[in-house]
């Protein structure tokens, strides 16, 4: 397949630290030189050099974090998905971690305008004992009638294995001609995102701090344990403010809990 863009990252620990072992991309997509918040392991930004994604549009991203690698992967910007009249947009995302390996996947929200259809596929192989946090937020671009959810479709699926048994399966479909903002749907909220988290060390105690945390939200906010060691988290909300805020509080109790690291500030504006 011939992609629009494609982007190839491996982080390997290099004595005292994680360091980038090679980086490989084409077309739109570019990666920034890595960032050392931390001394022990760098920040990446990813970058899209074009204005958004349009019809047609494939992408694809993989990442390997070696054993007892860091890695944190962000994106520059929000993405931005515009008018898709023939084709869907499609997102292809590998993510592999090996032993005790831990990957941070923060991207930007994703702006689905007027009349677009997006397609997400992630797939993420890991050890027992790799540790994974990965974030997802969607919000509904502006139209020129002013209404929301004006966009077409946007499909996203994540299987997630564990020493290549599936572990994790889900398939999110928002389809707004479907009465969207419905009961049992997005049930009057805009703005919707989500949250995995895997770690050896993610048992009961940590959920229940999750759990307290969701019922201080401001937004319709759950969390539910996983079949191995971590929880799935959803949320509802009016604003994107809304969304990144409850991400940021469980990044905070990621970091903070399962790590036993200060917390991390993405700031970018």
């Amino acid at each position: 397949m011939s992609y629009t863009g494609y982007l190839e990252l491996r982080a390997e620990r290099n004595s005292e630290r994680t360091v980038i072992k090679d980086t490989y991309h084409y077309g739109a997509f570019k990666v920034a030189r890595p960032i050392y918040m931390t001394p022990e392991y760098p920040f990446v930004y990813m970058l899209h050099v074009g204005g958004g994604y349009v019809s047609g549009d494939k992408y694809k991203t993989m990442i390997t974090v070696e054993k007892n690698a860091q890695l944190t992967a962000t994106t520059q910007s929000a993405t931005k998905v515009y008018k898709t009249p023939n084709e869907a947009v499609l997102q292809e995302t590998c993510i592999t971690l090996e032993e005790q390996a831990i990957m941070e996947y923060i991207p930007d929200p994703l702006i689905l305008y007027e009349n677009a259809a997006f397609v997400q596929e992630i797939t993420v192989h890991m050890a027992q004992n790799a540790a994974l946090f990965m974030c997802d937020s969607i919000t509904p671009g502006w139209s020129p009638d002013g209404q929301l959810f004006q966009y077409t479709s946007m499909r996203s699926k994540l299987k997630l294995y564990v020493n290549e048994q599936l572990k994790v399966y889900d398939h999110l479909y928002l389809k707004p001609e479907s009465h969207l903002r419905g009961m049992m749907k997005m049930e009057g909220y805009t703005h919707f995102g989500s949250i995995i988290i895997v770690h050896p060390n993610a048992d009961d105690a940590f959920i229940a701090k999750v759990h307290q945390l969701c019922e201080e939200a401001g937004c319709k906010v759950g969390a539910s344990a996983l079949p191995i060691p971590g929880c799935a988290i959803r949320i509802l909300a009016a604003s994107t403010q809304e969304v990144e805020d409850i991400i940021a509080k469980v990044y905070g109790l990621f970091q903070q809990h399962l790590l036993k690291a200060e917390v991390s500030l993405l700031r970018k504006y």
